[in-house]
């Protein structure tokens, strides 16, 4: 009889225990996804000749912990390229091909990855603005876009 007293106090204490640990990795779960920042960009850009531009784009992780982004398509980011009057000259998804598929990319903690896009315009244009954007969505948060714009340089 005495060994039933112990067995079931063994097993409540056991049921006890998981519950609490439960509870808390599901408190450290919630409050980690709390202070992660949302991915950050740049945008620069320079005329290099007449009718050439070389733009880049930097993404960076602002957080000292790893992050993974969920990219819908091959796509990190959106590029256009505009002229003074607001005009858009050139629009990087026009231009090229992306995998219809979901990706994943992770980023080290406070990691900046580098893209380099070389575009040729039309002679007659005069490219003022550039302006880049990405659509990302970090684990268990909603889909966002950041955006980033600066002026052309010549």
């Amino acid at each position: 009889m005495k060994w039933i007293i112990r067995i079931s106090c063994v097993c409540a204490l056991t049921l006890i225990l998981a519950g609490c640990n439960q509870q808390q990795a599901k408190e450290k779960s919630v409050t980690q996804n709390d202070t992660v920042q949302p991915i950050e960009i740049k945008v620069s850009g320079k005329q290099f000749e007449s009718n050439k531009v070389l733009a880049v784009v930097e993404l960076k992780n602002p957080n000292e912990q790893a992050l993974t982004l969920t990219f819908p398509t091959s796509q990190r980011f959106e590029l256009k390229i505009k002229d003074a009057d607001q005009k858009v000259l050139y629009t990087f998804s026009q231009e090229q091909v992306f995998t219809q598929a979901i990706e994943q990319e992770r980023f080290k903690g406070l990691e900046t990855k580098r893209y380099e896009v070389k575009v040729e315009l039309p002679a007659s244009s005069h490219p003022t603005r550039i302006e880049a954007m990405t659509i990302r969505q970090v684990k268990d948060q909603s889909t966002s876009i950041t955006k980033a714009e600066s002026e052309l340089l010549n």
